[in-house]
């Protein structure tokens, strides 16, 4: 009778059992939120660079606008010297001025000074002796009224100790009068070879810039050396200029950028009167370029949802082919 011998098992030596399915644990860079939040941030940051890129842009072609603006409008001015000096010259070189200014004799200068300012396009024209007393003045529609003395004007001595250089005595410049600041054109008169008085050719400041402004297409705006505005074409009060920016721009400095008034942006460069600086010159234009990126940001935002949307439409297609 044979006896069967039982066969004991250490628990080290039992068989392996494979686990249903043979699946591999999933890490976390292989689940699925991962992949959709990495994807979604993606999305986000090429939307946002997107509108970032056109905002900037923008804003750069509205920067070279401005600069342009700046430099045609001081190469207007240069126009209107011609006009002033020309007008000058035509007052100046008239024969019986200066004897009329001499005699000071008001009719005969209205009969010879009064149809070459109306031929002229300047608004204001002074007939001024070596004393300052204004002898014969004229003004054009809308000018300020004429005064009775520009004594204290530097640029009468100025202009008749200069005569005998070689500018003759003319030139032009920047003053500030009561009635405002205004771009002044003085020549000397003479009664043969005697002094017999100067001729101002003005026009206003404010009169000049609103001519230039409609020429360059955007605000214009004057600051003085100290950086206070005091001429302007814009409809709002425009914020003063750092003293030290307005003197760094008038010697020369680099253009410089900034925001005026509320999203209105100006180039401040110099205003150029004679070949010199006369004052800080602004030109301003108002700025949309944040709509324009905002404009980018949506459209790019609604393509790239658009673009998930057909993606996603064609895997689902792809995977019921796949079931079937």
């Amino acid at each position: 009778m044979a006896i069967a011998e039982e066969t004991r098992v250490s628990p080290g030596d039992e068989p392996h059992v494979p686990s249903s399915g043979g699946e591999r644990p999933i890490r976390w860079y292989q689940q699925r939120w991962v992949h959709l939040a990495f994807g979604l941030l993606v999305a986000v940051l090429g939307v946002t660079w997107a509108g970032q890129r056109a905002t900037e842009g923008v804003r750069t072609n509205l920067d070279a606008r401005l600069v342009s603006a700046g430099a045609g409008a001081d190469a207007a001015l240069v126009n209107l010297e011609g006009e002033q000096l020309s007008a000058l010259r035509a007052i100046s070189y008239t024969q019986g001025v200066g004897q009329a200014m001499a005699s000071e004799d008001p009719a005969a200068l209205n009969r010879l000074v009064a149809p070459l300012h109306a031929n002229s396009n300047v608004p204001m024209v002074d007939v001024v002796l070596p004393d300052g007393r204004v002898e014969f003045a004229v003004r054009s529609k809308g000018a300020p009224a004429p005064v009775a003395s520009r004594a204290g004007l530097a640029a009468i001595a100025e202009s008749l100790r200069t005569r005998k250089g070689h500018r003759g005595g003319r030139f032009t410049e920047l003053v500030i009068f009561k009635s405002g600041p205004t771009i002044l054109t003085i020549g000397p008169v003479l009664n043969g070879s005697t002094p017999a008085g100067v001729v101002l050719v003005m026009t206003p400041l404010a009169d000049a810039l609103g001519r230039l402004s409609q020429q360059v297409g955007t605000e214009l705006t004057a600051y003085d050396g100290r950086g206070t505005p005091i001429a302007t074409t814009a409809l709002f009060q425009p914020k003063t200029v750092n003293a030290d920016d307005a003197k760094t721009l008038m010697g020369g400095g680099a253009i410089q950028m900034r925001y005026v008034h509320d999203k209105q942006r100006e180039a401040l460069g110099r205003l150029i009167l004679d070949h010199q600086a006369d004052a800080v010159l602004g030109a301003s234009l108002y700025d949309n370029s944040p709509v324009t990126g905002r404009a980018v940001t949506i459209y790019a935002a609604l393509g790239l949802l658009c673009t998930m949307l057909i993606l996603w439409s064609f895997w689902i297609r792809f995977a019921n082919r796949r079931r079937q």
